[in-house]
């Protein structure tokens, strides 16, 4: 064995373990890798965005750039007050992170010590495990059953450290009632197993069934909301959860300082007062999901029903795998996500709810790559 070998197997059994074993947890949204071997950008459908995209910023940016010799407010206060106000909670309940990503690690380290056990429902956000294992858990996948919760047992629940639930759901499209989650919350409460809610999409689909309001009010609850899919500014990175005012603290404390930077905090605090753009993003999503769909039947695939803006498709009939058509797709200027990562093998796709345009530019994409042959 060489030297440099023999010095990085050193190097490794010094590493923590659970960052040593890490794996690459796969995502949408490649238009830069696209590009590089398309010529030009594609119409990103792999990525869930607001297909409305954000309101203008283009005079915030301006004007937060003469500040840009200033550390940020690392308490983010006008950001919290903000997010307070949007989901109706104290400020002091609000845990500000640089997207969705930010929150579910701190959340989980929080949460977690080697060994422990998270309960990650399937299939779902990947991120849920990634971030579960970094943090040393066990992890544990459950089904989803036909009511849309995850198959829990008692036993299982009590074992655990962490649940996560996703809603509504990625990739499937369903969403929860309260009350359902609510139901849920009220298991974890009891078993004193914590309760991570996502609902990075519920702006998009029907806000009304948040439960972000409840979770100043238990113990083990913590509703996470993404506005990187709600207004459109991926490149931006913002985020924010609501739990009650003593774990927030902690969270507070323990969060990295400054992970938001001055121009993306004064854009959310912005962007949570542009109601009237959810409410029109909400309008437009409902018209096209409903004619996406349809022409996806017409096209022999199987959409499964969904309340937001994506949709999850069965492909089987088209006798191809995901990784093929997302290949043939790609070649043809349109990205769509590939749901291997999913835990669904090789029988889905998942496609954003963009513009009409847009949307026929998909079904266009999809009828070529379904009858192109080897």
């Amino acid at each position: 064995m060489s030297s440099h070998k023999m010095a990085t197997k050193s190097m490794i059994n010094r590493i923590r373990k659970s960052f040593a074993r890490a794996t690459e947890c796969k995502h949408g949204g490649k238009v830069q890798d696209a590009a590089s071997i398309l010529g030009v950008e594609p119409l990103d459908f792999s990525a869930n965005i607001n297909p409305l995209g954000s309101p203008p910023l283009e005079k915030l940016v301006f004007e937060e750039l003469k500040k840009i010799g200033h550390y940020p407010d690392s308490s983010y206060r006008d950001f919290r007050r903000a997010a307070g106000k949007f989901v109706n909670v104290g400020q002091e309940c609000i845990v500000p992170g640089n997207g969705s990503s930010e929150l579910i690690r701190l959340f989980a380290e929080c949460c977690i010590e080697e060994d422990e056990m998270a309960l990650v429902p399937t299939p779902s956000f990947g991120e849920y495990t990634n971030q579960s294992l970094l943090a040393g858990a066990v992890v544990k996948n459950v089904n989803i059953g036909e009511d849309g919760l995850p198959l829990l047992k008692d036993t299982d629940l009590a074992k655990a450290k962490l649940l996560f639930l996703c809603n509504p759901n990625n990739p499937t499209g369903r969403l929860l009632s309260a009350g359902q989650v609510i139901d849920l919350a009220d298991r974890c409460e009891e078993a004193e197993t914590f309760l991570l809610v996502d609902e990075a999409f519920i702006e998009l689909s029907r806000p009304q069934e948040s439960v972000a309001d409840l979770a100043p009010h238990r113990e083990f609850l913590f509703v996470m909301r993404s506005m990187t899919k709600s207004f459109g500014v991926p490149g931006l990175r913002l985020g924010f959860g609501v739990t009650n005012e003593t774990l927030a603290t902690i969270l507070n404390r323990a969060r990295i300082p400054w992970s938001i930077g001055s121009i993306a905090a004064a854009a959310a605090t912005y962007l949570l007062g542009c109601d009237d753009h959810l409410h029109r993003s909400r309008q437009v999503i409902k018209e096209e999901l409903a004619w996406l769909e349809s022409a996806l039947q017409e096209l022999g695939l199987r959409p499964v029903p969904s309340s937001v803006n994506f949709i999850l498709v069965n492909i089987e009939p088209t006798g191809l795998d995901s990784d093929v058509l997302a290949q043939r797709t790609m070649q043809e200027g349109v990205l769509v996500r590939d749901c291997q990562s999913f835990g669904l093998k090789k029988s889905y796709i998942r496609v954003a709810v963009r513009s009409r345009r847009e949307n026929e530019q998909l079904i266009a994409a999809l009828e070529k790559a379904c009858k192109c042959r080897e």
